[in-house]
């Protein structure tokens, strides 16, 4: 049931008994606060988001992430009563804070910070020596804490206990003694604990990834996805880009997919963004690495495969031709791949599970650890397993009979037997990958492709769920989908195609699973796709 609330003199609707903060959230109106958070629920503890309220009796101060909002109530979030009380709690609070701002990692992001701008912005007038607690404690592989920073709001403690289920934080001791800390003789392993980090509103809690990486204001934002699981959790990559490498990665909210959160895995799983890149095109003639452009190894390419160049196409070339590609691939690469096998060269496309299995879990992570296995699906592909250590059914080894050429696209890292065994099968290899593996030191031709964090594509997570990869990263070498088309330009004769979203058009046209969605205007928050996920 709707019901009008006044808050600073204007009526607003608002569901009935909803939580007065996030009304007031709801129509931009900003109440400071502490302890309160949209995943956690109220708490009530910190005070800093006391309101006004004028009722008949008169006006009295309460905190308006515990009060529901009531058909005629009137509400002063600016009054000088409320401004009094936030600038007290803000006193109270910095009394025995560190003034170590200048080298702490929430410089720049700290609401402690920004709230004493805003609300109390008043010299000190404690004349008495601060009560020292303890600093940088190793609290376990991911976090340390300094809990002289820590302004009890208690995020990180009922985060875990009651979000990630893992009860490993706790106040102890009372009054301005009492301090955050583990159990005794524990640490905090819980495969969610980062997410304490970006609760924790100030810099007690800090990640041992990220510690002195680098200042808020020399990191750029880009909206993305994790890549790490079938999940898909939506994303924030945090760059340098007078470096070009990833810094951070964390969770950015979406009801659909993930909510708040996201595991400490997806998380960290980054640094090979920044290792061991491919950045030229090359071919590798008798043992000998002849560097080319990329319209040369497209050339090369061709060749291998028995075809010649636009307009005199013969059948299907000359040489067998097996096309894998990973299922970290984005939807585009695998259309195109797919286009390329069904179209032009009447050879079977492949889509390979091939990262090991991770461990599966009731709030957010996935046991496969691909993020594009149903967009493959959704494709009408062959997915194929290769996860295990084994040489065990290899169709694709066996599709490529005794010279066979195959074409392997997206293996970043994670190159299994299963796929190795396809490739020592092949009488030639050619690989779209952006890091160097095993398998681009065995390619004949290899062609530099980007990781996740420098392409712009679509993935579809296990639920059917399509959501929008974007580059957060200056991009050393051309992204898959643009390598694929042009390949099929110049076995066609025809343009280019200059965006990737006239790639998604053409998908939406073609692909009944697709037929409704507006590929090209996908979201920072996604969009389903019209068939129904499996299983």
């Amino acid at each position: 049931m709707s019901v009008k609330v006044r808050i600073d003199g204007i009526d607003y609707e608002a569901q009935e008994g909803k939580l007065l903060i996030d009304v007031c959230a709801d129509n931009g109106i900003d109440v400071p606060h502490f302890c309160y958070h949209p995943g956690l629920g109220p708490d009530g503890n910190c005070r800093m988001c006391q309101v006004e309220f004028v009722t008949a009796r008169g006006s009295r101060l309460g905190v308006s992430c515990k009060a529901t909002v009531t058909d005629g109530m009137e509400v002063l979030t600016q009054s000088e009563q409320a401004k009094r009380a936030r600038a007290s709690v803000e006193e109270f609070l910095l009394l025995n804070h560190p003034l170590d701002c200048p080298i702490c990692d929430k410089a720049g992001e700290c609401t402690l910070q920004n709230y004493y701008m805003e609300h109390d912005l008043e010299d000190s007038r404690m004349d008495f020596t601060r009560h020292k607690k303890g600093k940088a404690m190793d609290i376990g592989p991911t976090l340390i804490l300094d809990q002289e920073r820590c302004v009890l709001c208690d995020r990180c403690v009922r985060f875990l206990r009651d979000v990630a289920g893992d009860p490993q934080l706790h106040i102890a001791s009372r009054g301005h003694a009492a301090f955050i800390t583990t159990f005794p003789g524990q640490e905090v392993t819980s495969a969610y604990s980062l997410n304490t980090v970006d609760l924790c509103p100030v810099g007690a809690l800090t990640a041992k990834d990220f510690r002195f990486a680098s200042a808020n204001w020399f990191m750029k934002n880009t909206p993305t996805v994790c890549t790490t699981c079938s999940r898909g959790c939506s994303m924030q990559l945090q760059t340098r880009p007078d470096e070009n490498r990833v810094v951070r990665f964390r969770p950015r909210h979406n009801a659909e997919v993930n909510g708040y959160w996201s595991c400490d895995g997806g998380r960290l799983d980054y640094h090979f963004v920044n290792e061991n890149r491919i950045t030229r095109p090359f071919v590798r003639t008798d043992d000998n690495i002849f560097e080319c452009s990329q319209q040369e190894a497209i050339g090369s390419m061709r060749t291998a495969l028995g075809l010649t160049p636009a307009g005199k196409v013969e059948g299907s070339g000359s040489a067998k031709a097996v096309l894998l590609a990973s299922a970290t691939c984005t939807l585009e690469e695998l259309y195109l791949l797919k286009r390329i096998g069904n179209d032009l060269l009447s050879a079977p496309v492949f889509v390979a599970r091939h990262i090991p299995d991770g461990v599966e879990d009731d709030l957010l992570r996935r046991a496969d650890r691909h993020p594009n296995v149903r967009g493959a699906e959704l494709l009408g592909l062959q997915v194929v397993d290769f996860t295990g250590d084994g040489p065990a059914a290899n169709p694709v080894r066996d599709a490529l009979g005794a010279q066979g050429v195959l074409v392997c696209v997206g293996f970043n890292r994670h190159v299994t037997p299963g796929v190795y065994a396809a490739v020592d099968h092949a009488a030639r290899v050619i690989a779209l990958s952006a890091c160097e593996t095993r398998l681009t030191e065995a390619a004949d031709v290899v062609i530099p492709g980007l990781t996740w964090a420098e392409k712009d594509g679509l993935v579809v997570n296990f639920e059917g769920h399509v959501q929008r990869l974007k580059a957060g990263m200056h991009a050393e070498g051309v992204s898959e989908w643009k390598i694929l088309d042009n390949f099929i330009a110049s076995l066609t004769g025809s343009e280019a195609h200059e965006f990737v979203t006239h790639i998604r058009q053409a998908i939406g046209s073609s692909e009944s699973a697709f037929a409704g969605v507006d590929l090209a205007k996908v979201g920072p928050h996604g969009t389903r796709a019209t068939a129904q996920p499996v299983g």
